[in-house]
């Protein structure tokens, strides 16, 4: 088993009850979605006294995608509160094998994936999982030199309490990036029943476009991702889950940007109730990085702030090339290392303090990255 290259990372949240809580809303929205679709949602025994927070890493065997596992890891000291926790300890007994793939998105306690190209979501406080039904698109056909990309990105909308999921099917060539055509679906669970329906593209500047990151986001109710219209152009798509409104907001272009090789290094988050670009081009050499914010999605405004590593950190990013894996319930960012390191760590980034830390994460077995000798 090789998990070199392939893993996700999920910050577990204020609480397990939180979690809990949030799942008997929509207990009956999967409850329905199983018998409609003859899924299983699994109710193993689960401890409920763990402690918080947590981060859940999700390891995915490169040379066999059915060969996957869920690692769940707790503070090291159990009394850490207000601190970062220097260490994480991996607790085997919460273990999930054959489960999970790249998380996409996490929202309100629960994972969201793919899997096969069928999307899941996954409560870790209870254990119970739901794979949504696969939306085909035979109907679009990809000429040769091109290529389909379905991606899937979950919202909530705290004022009507409803879930939907977006899926985003384009078709582009891969020399150019010519936008050939693209769909988007919505996934509504709604009065008992559960379906895919064709979005309707109401705003009159909406383009086709190739989702160009697989994480999305979701702030107040709006579901957020990027995409790109065609080789140098990129824009965020939003996604109003309560009026099923999509919309367009162009990222800016600095002067000199080279912006296919720029967007390798940047991560999408939410920073101030805002969606944010964290772009970290100049962290590894000279130990910036700047965050993007849309200030007025109606507008289309952004606002740019520059952040500085502390000299005395900067060892701990000037030799790793890491990715941005969102922020945790108090708004640190997590930078997750790009190639997989044992003994493993991640740094935890405060933007406020512009504090890095390390974060060791112990107790993996090789065994878990690269299988049995």
């Amino acid at each position: 088993m090789d998990f070199t290259e392939h893993y996700g990372f999920s910050d577990g949240g204020d609480s397990h009850e939180t979690a809990c809580e949030i799942s008997k809303e929509i207990h009956v929205c999967f409850k329905a979605l199983a018998n409609a679709h003859q899924l299983t949602i699994f109710h193993p025994p689960f401890p409920y006294t763990v402690p918080s927070p947590r981060l859940y890493m999700c390891l995915w065997d490169v040379n066999n995608y059915l060969d996957t596992e869920i690692l769940s890891s707790a503070p090291q000291d159990a009394n850490t509160t207000t601190t970062t926790p220097s260490a994480f300890l991996v607790d085997h007994d919460l273990t999930t094998p054959r489960m999970g793939s790249y998380i996409l998105q996490n929202l309100g306690g629960f994972m969201c994936y793919v899997y096969w190209n069928k999307l899941r979501i996954y409560n870790p406080a209870t254990r119970q999982l739901v794979t949504l039904p696969f939306k085909k698109s035979d109907h679009m056909i990809v000429p040769p030199g091109g290529k389909k990309i379905v991606r899937y990105y979950f919202g909530y909308d705290p004022l009507n309490h409803k879930y939907k999921v977006v899926s985003s099917i384009s078709v582009h060539l891969k020399q150019n990036m010519e936008v050939i055509s693209s769909e988007n679906w919505v996934f509504v669970l709604e009065g008992g029943l559960c379906f895919w329906k064709k979005a309707a593209l109401t705003s009159p500047d909406f383009c086709p476009h190739v989702p160009c990151k697989m994480e999305g986001l979701c702030i107040d109710g709006v579901i957020y991702y990027m995409a790109l219209l065609g080789p140098f152009e990129y824009v965020f798509v939003s996604f109003d889950v309560k009026s099923e409104e999509f919309n367009m907001i162009q990222i800016p272009r600095r002067d000199g940007d080279e912006l296919l090789e720029r967007f390798q290094n940047v991560g999408l988050l939410e920073y101030g109730g805002k969606p944010t670009l964290f772009d970290q081009t100049n962290l590894k050499d000279k130990g910036v990085v700047a965050l993007w914010s849309v200030e007025d999605a109606g507008s289309k405004k952004w606002s740019c702030k520059s952040q500085v590593v502390q000299p005395s950190q900067l060892h701990l990013v000037n030799t790793i090339t890491f990715n941005v894996k969102g922020t945790t319930q108090n708004g640190k960012v997590l930078l997750i290392p790009k190639d997989f390191l044992f003994t493993f760590h991640i740094l935890s980034y405060d933007i406020q303090k512009y504090d890095m830390r390390k974060i060791e994460i112990r107790g993996m077995c090789r065994r878990d990255v690269y299988g049995p000798e």
